[in-house]
């Protein structure tokens, strides 16, 4: 049997993550009817690990506190995750994942923690076969959460000077984390297009890679 395999979307919030991983669940599951798939996310509350982290994301206070704790509780729920989602690759089911160890190495390297102990904390997370990372910048995705309403109580989303930061960071990690993770599944996507032109540039890439 063929394993399954694990494709992350990563991007800053208002970067279009959720739109895309749904027209990529959407076309695997009508390329064959052998296909299954586990659509999640991270944090989850699959433990009390995640509860906490998503109380931590859901508070409007200082987007640069507590980013040593954010480690820690996103890397627990993480371990957590991966137990639920590994045997699903294993029976051949393709997981696809909204967030994953890449928001803890943008999110918490830029509220101060070096990248190193966000790895040594992450050392036994799955390395995905397939990671999208969205570029967009923070002032359009501030535009873009704003037009949605969805702003209100999140912690990270207002601080544009914060998000510059992050995303600056998930632009490191293609050239960071082969070393330091082992992990070369990175690609990244320009999402400063129309949502059609960039489903178009995801769509080639997973053709690319498994077709």
């Amino acid at each position: 049997m063929e394993r399954g395999k694990l494709i992350v979307f990563e991007t800053i919030n208002g970067g279009g993550k959720e739109s895309q991983i749904f027209n990529l669940a959407k076309y695997i599951y009508k390329s064959g009817r052998e296909k299954t798939i586990f659509l999640t996310r991270e944090p989850n509350e699959f433990d009390a690990n995640g509860k906490k982290a998503r109380q931590m994301l859901a508070s409007d206070g200082d987007p640069y506190e507590n980013g040593l704790v954010a480690v820690n509780y996103f890397a627990k729920n993480r371990q957590t995750h991966n137990e639920i989602f590994y045997p699903k690759l294993e029976i051949g089911i393709d997981v696809l994942c909204d967030r994953y160890y890449y928001s803890n190495f943008a999110y918490q390297h830029a509220q101060g923690i070096p990248y190193g102990k966000i790895a040594e904390a992450n050392i036994y997370a799955k390395i995905p076969d397939l990671t999208y990372i969205i570029e967009v910048t923070a002032e359009e995705a501030f535009k873009r959460k704003s037009n949605s309403d969805e702003l209100k109580g999140r912690k990270f989303d207002s601080n544009i000077e914060f998000n510059t930061k992050v995303m600056n960071n998930y632009l490191e990690l293609g050239n960071i984390l082969p070393d330091l993770m082992k992990d070369n599944s990175i690609v990244y996507i320009n999402g400063m297009q129309s949502i059609e032109d960039v489903w178009a540039q995801i769509k080639k890439v997973y053709d690319e890679r498994f077709s």
